[in-house]
């Protein structure tokens, strides 16, 4: 039997396990605990669990909906003996209590306190929970796929992979859709699944955070509870002169509680969620692999045990890991539908038992390539010699550095802290901080190596030149394959094509011995500027005042290391908290020979993109020879711009700059620069087209000025600004389609970002005739970023297309004639153009 409260001012025990106050009752009570402790018990779903227990006197429980004057969210349950203190009120009453009465208003606010942490800690917890298993649900699924490719008919091997809203399965819609999200980000599935790409994060490409922490408006929180945790006398005194303020806290307090109660509900329901698609029912991800099981125990099944085997068992024990958490985390066992998990158990355990001779001989196999190097690249390398001229490679090159002895004493301890860790990429705060300190000497520690290197005839030993090339370090942090991998790769295939791509040493090279500008730094200077502002009293106007000792090849590749270099390794490597320049097995989510980046590899995927966006690297020049009287004629010219491979990993390209000189003759004219990691953990080609995208919007920005989002100038940045803007008022978009986009629109933070998303469907998919932007995008593009003419002609009989290549035709047409008679003044003898203008009006030519 709960309290009856409606007796006024009782004081009275209560018996372990009695129930005090009974969720979904009114709350009509202050209800002050003297003694013992109290259990806050709930029941969400089918889920009855212990929230969190207050213990000890001067405790009100169920202070919370007494405030709020609502229901009782929870039960309260005694923990232990304990006597409690009963007060008949209601909410008005009980808000005059708090500040009439300030020792009782300080005891409700601390303990709201108390059970806010607490209430956070069980959030934090189940969320984390969460986190594992979206992540192993969306990974299972992509293995499933691979697994089973004919699941999905209509998908062909290694082409694009579409949505599908018309698939009555939930859980494979669900699949479906993860995928053409992970295809159009720019993942790559393995040609095989394996615990390796199971285990990994692929939130980048399936657009999740697998947060394992929750957002709540915590600002006024953290205030009241500073004031809280000082010396008691100093907080009663400060609530005692303006009881106003405790007024505050208590409704700041009670809103801080309703909000994370209601996102604990959500928790605990997507958790429920999450454990149906898992394991729960016939249609979950476990039973499919039952179903895959049973086709490969028939005989039937193309797909060999030693890649089915430790795919399913890695999907029996993370699922038996996450019940074991959820008992941990709530108390008690789950006791929703897991049966296929069961019988997941008794398959793995037969077809392991049965197949264990194949799972043994391909461990021997691996176990003995990896010792002997037997692979097409690194076979003729021996491993054995290989490890010997790379024993002690941090030693090795921090002696050929010559750093300053006390950075590196420091430097070598932490990395022996770092190297205990279970994983060195964990961005605990702690962790990162060690990270942070290690990479500010490893860049010291480059930069030295290099400049030795240069001074030697580009001769040193292999461990040095390993980390010039790739950012390798030290040998124990890599498994002996990736360091054969990665010795084999050390000679470049020739290159020969019109498309600039650098090494990140050729690149280093060509700013030390000043053939090309420096870059802008991360705030947008340049190395004249950031001069320019160091020596701000020595009265340096132009760069021709610089002295000569301040502008050596030595001061701007130290610039260039800080201002570009340095920054690119760490952007491109995707994830900011858990970044580390140097490479380790973490960092290797793909095999090392799927994600390498070659000179060949960049330059046919931006030719594979030049073939259908053939006006990617395009500006409006200006273009003079008074030989033959023309002084001021605007041509096109496609300036493609350098590519820069540095030694890092991850799966980013960065646009760093659209053009490399900004003021003075030539500057339109000059090259943009885009950072390419050496190893690219995901499809090049796609995030090549993000980086192009963003390299169009800033050159457009760039060109044009001040009139960028003009719309009385029409250019792809005012048109598609415009439409950003004014899409919610659009005739040609139906109600349906404009909740599609704002809710599309919410993942990205610039209209940039939201222009490469777009930009990377018209390449991929519009230019197949599959229909993937809305047709106000459509049209923009159709006019700004037209296709090849083969592809043109192609799509120009679909009816979304037909009227837009119509159009696009009369104004090019008109374009060419005016051109044409323009140019005819300026014509030879022979009726032959200027090389400028006759591309020019090629460009025109439809």
């Amino acid at each position: 039997m709960p309290i009856d409260t409606s007796k006024n001012n009782q004081k009275i025990p209560v018996n372990p396990g009695e129930v005090l106050f009974v969720g979904g009752k009114p709350c009509l009570s202050l209800n002050i605990l003297h003694e013992g402790s109290v259990r806050i018990e709930v029941t969400v779903g089918d889920i009855s669990f212990a929230l969190y227990s207050l213990e000890g006197a001067n405790m009100t429980p169920a202070i919370f909906p007494l405030l709020e004057g609502t229901t009782l969210p929870f039960t309260v349950r005694a923990k232990s003996s304990c006597t409690i203190s009963t007060y008949v009120m209601n909410q008005s009453n009980a808000k005059k209590t708090l500040t009439q009465k300030v020792s009782v208003g300080v005891m409700a606010v601390r303990t709201m306190l108390k059970e806010i942490g607490e209430l956070y800690k069980k959030i934090i917890a189940i969320r984390g929970i969460n986190a594992k298993a979206e992540k192993y649900i969306d990974n299972i699924g992509a293995a499933y796929f691979i697994l089973n490719p004919a699941i999905f008919p209509d998908l062909s091997p290694g082409g694009p992979i579409t949505r599908d809203e018309n698939i009555i399965d939930p859980v494979m819609k669900s699949i479906r859709n993860n995928l053409a999200g992970f295809y159009e980000q720019g993942g790559m599935l393995p040609d095989s699944p394996t615990v390796s790409f199971l285990e990994e994060d692929h939130g980048e490409f399936f657009q999740k955070g697998y947060a394992e922490t929750v957002e709540w408006n915590d600002s006024m929180f953290h205030f009241v509870r500073k004031i809280l945790t000082v010396n008691p006398k100093i907080s009663q005194a400060l609530f005692e002169s303006d009881p106003s303020l405790l007024q505050s806290a208590a409704e700041s307090y009670v809103s801080t509680y309703r909000e994370l109660f209601d996102i604990l509900e959500r928790e605990v329901h997507a958790l429920l969620d999450f454990f149906q698609v898992l394991f729960g029912g016939e249609q979950s991800l476990v039973e499919k692999m039952n179903l895959t099981l049973d086709l490969f125990s028939t005989g039937y099944s193309p797909i060999p045990s030693t890649t089915l085997l430790p795919v399913t068992e890695w999907c029996l024990k993370s699922c038996q890991s996450l019940l074991s958490e959820f008992q941990q985390v709530f108390g008690t066992q789950y006791t929703g539908n897991f049966s296929s998990l069961d019988t997941l158990e008794k398959k793995q355990k037969e077809m392991t038992s049965k197949y264990s001779h194949e799972l043994d001989s391909k461990k021997a196999i691996e176990e003995r390539k990896a010792m002997s190097g037997d692979d097409s690249i690194t076979a003729g390398i021996d491993l054995g010699s290989l490890k010997t001229e790379l024993l002690n490679s941090a030693s090795q090159i921090l002696n050929y550095a010559q750093a300053d002895p006390e950075a590196v004493k420091e430097f070598s301890t932490l990395m022996v802290k770092l190297k205990s860790f279970k994983n060195p990429l964990d961005p605990d705060p702690d962790n990162r901080k060690i990270r942070r300190t290690i990479a500010k000497t490893y860049w010291d520690v480059y930069r030295r190596s290099y400049l030795k290197w240069i001074k030697d005839g580009k001769r040193g030993p292999t461990a040095v030149e390993m980390m010039l090339r790739y950012g390798y370090f030290d040998e124990s942090l890599l498994d002996d394959n990736h360091l054969l991998e990665l010795r084999a790769r050390m000679e470049q295939p020739r290159y020969d094509s019109n498309v600039p791509i650098h090494l990140g040493t050729e690149w280093l090279d060509k700013i030390y011995g000043r053939e090309i500008p420096t870059s802008v730094d991360e705030l947008g200077q340049t190395f004249f500027e950031k001069l320019k502002l160091d020596l701000k009293d020595s009265g340096i106007k132009s760069e021709r005042d610089i002295p000569p000792e301040y502008d050596t090849g030595e001061a701007r590749l130290q610039y260039e290391l800080n201002a570009m270099y340095e920054p690119n390794v760490r952007l491109t490597s995707g994830n900011i908290s858990s970044h580390f320049p140097i490479l380790t097995r973490y960092h290797i989510t793909l095999p090392l020979d799927k994600c390498y980046v070659t000179k060949s590899h960049v330059n046919k995927a931006i030719q594979d993109i030049l073939a259908v966006d053939y006006t990617a690297f395009n500006r409006e020049i200006l273009y003079r020879n008074e030989e033959i009287g023309i002084k001021n004629e605007f041509v096109q010219r496609s300036v493609i711009p350098d590519f820069v491979i540095v030694p890092s990993i991850g799966p980013k390209i960065m646009m760093w700059q659209d053009l490399s000189i900004f003021r003075g003759s030539g500057s339109k004219e000059s090259r943009g620069r885009i950072i390419i990691p050496h190893f690219v953990l995901g499809d090049l080609k796609t995030f090549l087209m993000e980086a192009i995208a963003a390299f169009r919007w800033e050159l457009c920005k760039n060109i044009l000025g001040p009139d960028w989002n003009n719309v009385g100038i029409p250019s792809i940045t005012a048109d598609y600004t415009d439409y950003v803007q004014f899409y919610k008022k659009s005739k040609d978009l139906s109600p349906e389609l404009k909740e599609k986009i704002t809710s599309d629109f919410k993942r990205f933070r610039t209209d940039r970002d939201k222009f490469a998303y777009d930009y990377s469907l018209w390449i991929k998919y519009e230019s197949e005739g599959v229909q993937r932007v809305n047709r106000v995008v459509r049209s923009i593009f159709y006019r700004h970023i037209p296709f090849h003419k083969v592809i043109r002609e192609k799509v120009s009989g679909q009816p979304a297309f037909a009227e837009l290549h119509n159009r696009f035709k009369n104004v090019r047409g008109r374009q060419h004639k005016e051109f044409e008679n323009k140019y005819k003044k300026y014509m030879d003898a022979s009726g032959q153009l200027p090389k400028e203008l006759y591309e020019n009006l090629m460009f025109y030519e439809v």
